[in-house]
């Protein structure tokens, strides 16, 4: 009873789940850190928004001296200067282009993500299926080498074709070993790429992938790669529109208010009590505009190498999946060959060696 719970605990401990595709794909998601990255760099972004109305602190100013006469006066201001609405509104769209592009950037870790665990699960179930066939061919060998053992005593064989045997079997039982490490290797990078403290395995499904039949720009523009791209430029046209409208004037806007002690221009005595106020407009000409014009220019320049970089993502993207289509299309016929002809006649093949081994048409080295 002790070794049995002893064994069951032992199972229980090295029992591995299994689990699909899709709740790989969304276990990877849940808990890769290179995505709650991206998510947080996309929620820094958004409330970057906000702060495209940067108005810069007013100006609060006091004076006292002789400002108007031989007596001592008060004079307190305040101003506030401020940028063309239209500059506040275009850095208003250059921050949502440039959060839009934080939520693409999502995008594309995700579906690096979703690239990585599909071939590592789709890597698993392959070696698995070598596995079984090598598990097979060891069977035949194993039970090849029994018989070229028994010949060998009976005086039915020689030496040679028993330490064939050997060799065979011995091959095939090196081929296995090797690729059982290879199972467990990926499965700790499968293990890896979903984060998780559960061990889990690929479940087995069909492995056979039948393609999407459809034109292949409509796949292309919902890549999230060439979105991202595509976001580049009308982030570099955002960046053009707000550096153009920094040509408009500032604007100025104030109060002072002040003492002015002595008679006044309506020969009216006014003590240092009573108060004057004014309010001023301004507004700030650019004159010296070389700078922003440089500016200016350095951001055309940056709108055509966005484009430059679309159009090279376009064509490397439509380069990648031309040549991805045409591996797929060379191994589905390679695929149809060997299951419609070539597996079939290997069976009768073999099938037919073996009789003629076992009836004793033939020996062990011309099986």
């Amino acid at each position: 009873i002790v070794l049995i719970l002893c064994f069951i605990g032992f199972s229980n401990v090295n029992a591995q789940e299994k689990i699909g595709l899709q709740a790989a794909i969304d276990t990877a998601l849940k808990n890769n850190r290179a995505v709650k990255n991206e998510q947080l760099k996309s929620e820094y972004q958004q409330k970057l928004i906000k702060t495209s109305a940067n108005i810069p602190q007013a100006t609060l100013s006091s004076e006292f001296g002789q400002i108007n006469s031989i007596y001592s006066d008060t004079r307190f201001g305040l101003s506030q200067s401020f940028s063309f609405p239209t500059v506040y509104s275009n850095q208003k769209k250059l921050l949502n282009e440039e959060w839009k592009a934080s939520v693409l950037s999502i995008s594309l870790k995700e579906a690096d993500i979703k690239r990585t665990v599909t071939q590592i699960y789709y890597s698993i179930l392959i070696l698995k299926e070598k596995e079984k066939l090598l598990i097979q061919a060891d069977s035949i060998y194993t039970g090849f080498l029994s018989k070229a053992e028994l010949r060998f005593k009976t005086g039915e064989s020689n030496i040679l074709e028993r330490a064939t045997a050997k060799t065979q079997r011995g091959g095939i039982f090196l081929q296995l070993k090797s690729l059982q490490e290879e199972i467990e290797i990926a499965k700790l990078q499968f293990q890896l790429v979903l984060n998780t403290g559960i061990k889990t395995e690929p479940k087995t499904i069909e492995l056979q992938i039948n393609l999407y039949n459809s034109t292949d720009k409509p796949i292309l523009a919902e890549h999230p790669l060439l979105k991202f791209s595509d976001q580049q430029k009308l982030i570099a046209s955002a960046n053009s529109k707000l550096e153009k409208s920094r040509f408009l004037p500032e604007l100025n806007l104030g109060y002072f208010n002040s003492s002015i002690q002595g008679t006044g221009a309506n020969d009216i005595y006014y003590p240092s009590s009573k108060r004057f106020g004014a309010a001023y407009f301004g507004i700030g000409i650019p004159v010296f505009t070389s700078s922003q014009k440089a500016k200016v220019n350095a951001s055309a320049l940056s709108e055509k190498i966005a484009e430059n970089n679309y159009q090279t993502q376009l064509s490397a993207l439509e380069t990648h999946y031309q040549s991805a289509r045409s591996q797929y299309e060379t191994y589905l016929g390679a695929l149809t060959y060997y299951e419609q002809t070539s597996m079939p006649e290997a069976n009768i093949i073999r099938q037919t060696a073996d009789k003629q081994f076992i009836n004793g048409e033939i020996n062990y080295l011309e099986w």
